[in-house]
Parts: structure tokens; C-alpha cells; sequence
């Protein structure tokens, strides 16, 4: 009886350790396959496609024959900040730039019913293009002037802001998460972990905007920018993608808009990719799993190399938005006019 006592004992202290980990292990598969998706919940359709050279046929075809929407540029005098002068592009003072944009939102409405979308992905679908309609006017001029792709901005305006209805941008204008940084005495307390004695006064602020509010996002303590309107908003978001320099570092973004200008032929992510790799974590083919790929994917590639945002698949959400709402027309129909 002692011997049979024995043996179970034995087989008791083997197998408990092995069940709890078989528990443990089968507890993490549950979880992680269970994990929501970054990008599940978003009216997408998640695919990376070359429609845009499609698009870029029919405006060179047809021209404004095609446009369903007309963005005027003038008074490229009072375009620029205190850091950044304006850029008049050619124009003349009382001069105005016509462009027809071959976007129309009846379109991609009908385009995503004819997907089978249901009623609710449709009305959440309505949202994200009631905010292109509002802003797509000043993403167009504000790359005309900066050079930012239009498309690139309004969705990075929808992410951020979710479509303009997260309570930083409601609260203060601000649709791209633009943080404010921490002064002097403000790192001295961010070092010595004094974070109940923050203040406002902490943190600075680059014009135009006005002031900070503090709004969780990493930590409890963060500050954003404030802005008069949302218009202020995207002049500094164009001024923060202008950022340049001359070595492989974090926002440094710069260089992507020479980098990966806006074509038709599709553009080699390769070379940045590695020359970013120290700096993203991301091995050139791990963006897409290509690595020759659409201009606006290689954009939004390139904000990801230079750490843009946390989100693993922020660049993916970029794109997919991009192709979802046909933001790509926004950039040939300026491209084609400035040509």
C-alpha cells in the first residue's frame, strides 16, 4: 500500500507542472487568437491595391471633365508662420488656383454598399466622410504649400481625432495628438517623479498654438497643444512632417515626401526601411509583406519608420483608409494641376 502510495505521489508531482503549464499555455493561445484587432471595428476594406493608377488615368483623360469637387488655392501671402515663411508656389498676390478633384462622396458610398457593407458599417462609413468633406479643402491647399499629401493628412486627421469626435479634438482643436513638451522645470519634475506638481507651466507650446490641456495618453500627466480652430491644427501638423534631418532618428520626417513622392509607378520601400531599421523595428517586407508598393503606403511607411506612432498597424490604417475612401484622388488631381 505504502509502495502504490508512493508511485502516486510520483505521478502526481509530474503531472501537476506539466498541467498547470499545458493551462497556462493554452490560456495565452486563448487570449492572444481572442485579442482585439487594431484594426477590426473601423469601416476598412483591408486590402492593398493599385485602383489609384485607374484614378490616375481617368484625370489625365479626363481632366476636370472627371471633377465632382473644386478646391481654390489664393492669397499665398497669408500662408507661413513665424517658423516657417510662406511658400507662394508661383501664385500672385489676388492670384487663385482652380482645381477640380475627381472625389465624390455619392461614390464611395455606393462603392462600399455595393461591397454588401451592413447599415451600421455604412453610418460609421458616413462619419469618416463627413470629416473629408469638411477638411478635404484645406488638406489640398495645405500640401500645395507643404507638401504633405492630402491623403496622408485627412487620414491621419480621422485617426487621431477619431473623425473629429475624441474629446481632445472637440476640447482643443487639436486633430493630430500633438503633444506639449515638458520646459525645464518640467523635466526636472519629470525626473525626480514629482508628477503630482505639474502644472501647465511645465510645458511649452509652438505657435499657433495658444496654450495645453492635460489629456491621458501614455501617462496621466500628458499636455497637448491647444489651437484657435482646427484649421491652426493642420498648419501645425504640416509644420511638425516637415521636420528634417540629417541622420536616421525618430521625427525625422522630412525626408518622405522627397523620398516617396506621389506617382503613378509604384516606389521601393527598401533602402529607407533598412536605413530606419535601428530606429522602427521593422525589417523592410514586415510593413506589408512587399516591399514595391502604392506612393501613399510608402508614406505612411516612412512615418511608421520614423516612429510616428505606437500602434503596430498604424501604417496599415493609414493606407487602408487611404484606399477605403479614395483619398489618393486628392493628390493627382493637385498633382496634375501643379503640372
Amino acid at each position: 500500500m505504502k509502495f502504490l502510495l508512493q508511485i502516486i505521489q510520483t505521478f502526481l508531482d509530474g503531472f501537476v507542472p506539466v498541467f498547470v503549464l499545458l493551462v497556462m499555455l493554452g490560456g495565452s493561445y486563448y487570449v492572444y487568437t481572442r485579442t482585439p484587432d487594431e484594426l477590426a471595428g473601423m469601416p476598412l476594406l483591408q486590402e492593398l491595391t493599385d485602383t489609384y493608377k485607374q484614378g490616375w488615368q481617368e484625370t489625365l483623360r479626363l481632366g476636370n471633365r472627371l471633377a465632382a469637387h473644386v478646391v481654390t488655392i489664393h492669397d499665398p501671402a497669408l500662408v507661413g508662420t513665424p517658423h516657417q515663411p510662406a511658400q507662394h508656389k508661383g501664385l500672385t498676390p489676388g492670384e487663385e488656383l482652380v482645381i477640380g478633384v475627381a472625389w465624390e462622396r455619392a461614390a464611395i458610398e455606393k462603392k462600399l454598399q455595393d461591397r454588401g457593407w451592413s447599415k451600421g458599417k455604412l453610418k460609421a462609413a458616413g462619419t469618416y466622410l463627413s470629416y473629408i468633406d469638411r477638411y478635404l479643402d484645406e488638406a489640398v491647399r495645405d500640401m500645395y504649400f507643404n507638401g504633405v499629401s492630402a491623403s496622408i493628412t485627412l487620414a491621419q486627421g480621422i485617426l487621431e481625432s477619431d473623425a473629429g469626435r475624441s474629446g481632445l479634438a472637440t476640447k482643443t482643436n487639436n486633430h493630430f495628438g500633438i503633444k506639449a513638451r515638458p520646459n525645464g522645470e518640467g523635466r526636472r519634475k519629470l525626473k525626480a517623479r514629482l508628477f503630482a506638481q505639474l502644472t501647465d507651466l511645465d510645458f511649452s507650446y509652438r505657435s499657433p498654438a495658444i496654450g495645453v490641456s492635460q489629456h491621458h495618453d501614455d501617462y496621466a500627466h500628458d499636455r497637448f497643444e491647444v489651437y484657435p480652430t482646427v484649421l491652426d491644427s493642420y498648419q501645425r501638423h504640416s509644420e511638425l512632417l516637415r521636420n528634417s534631418c540629417t541622420t536616421a532618428r525618430k521625427g525625422c520626417y522630412g525626408w518622405i515626401w522627397t523620398a516617396f513622392p506621389i506617382q503613378e509607378e509604384r516606389l521601393d520601400i527598401t533602402e529607407m526601411a533598412q536605413r530606419f531599421e535601428a530606429v522602427s523595428g521593422y525589417a523592410p517586407k514586415a510593413f506589408f509583406g512587399e516591399t514595391v508598393v502604392p506612393y501613399y503606403a510608402a508614406q505612411a511607411a516612412g512615418l511608421k519608420m520614423a516612429g510616428y506612432a505606437t500602434s503596430k498597424t498604424y501604417h496599415e490604417k493609414l493606407v487602408y483608409l487611404i484606399e477605403t475612401y479614395e483619398l489618393w484622388r486628392l493628390d493627382i488631381a493637385l498633382t496634375r494641376a501643379m503640372h
